[in-house]
């Protein structure tokens, strides 16, 4: 049985085996909530600043951490606001904008004001 299912999908063209899940078969878009890695940084960032922000080796961390977070939410939100403009997971895609486009907001209004 399985060798005529075999014949039948290489016949017609297809490499999946005949039950869908091959390369011809449908295929799932990622979620957008992994867009939130930047978070990673942004998060350590806001921390250092709220809880050790009187010292210097903590804003100085702070704004390195900055450096790399901010540019990377910048990105994430960018990707973001394409995929909402396509009608992706719309709740999902307004959760991560408004989570990068605020952490980035706080940390450096944080680090302007410190």
């Amino acid at each position: 049985m399985r060798d005529k299912v075999a014949d039948e999908s290489a016949q017609a063209g297809r490499n999946d085996g005949g039950d869908g899940t091959g390369p011809g078969g449908p295929t799932r878009e990622p979620s957008l909530s992994g867009n939130t890695w930047p978070v990673l940084f942004l998060a350590p960032a806001l921390a250092l600043l709220r809880f050790f922000g009187e010292q210097a080796w903590a804003y100085w961390s702070a704004a390195v951490l900055a450096a790399v977070g901010v540019p990377a939410a910048a990105v994430g939100v960018a990707v973001t606001v394409r995929a909402l403009s396509r009608g992706r997971q719309p709740l999902v895609a307004l959760w991560v904008i408004g989570l990068l486009a605020g952490g980035s907001w706080v940390l450096l209004h944080r680090l302007v004001s410190v």
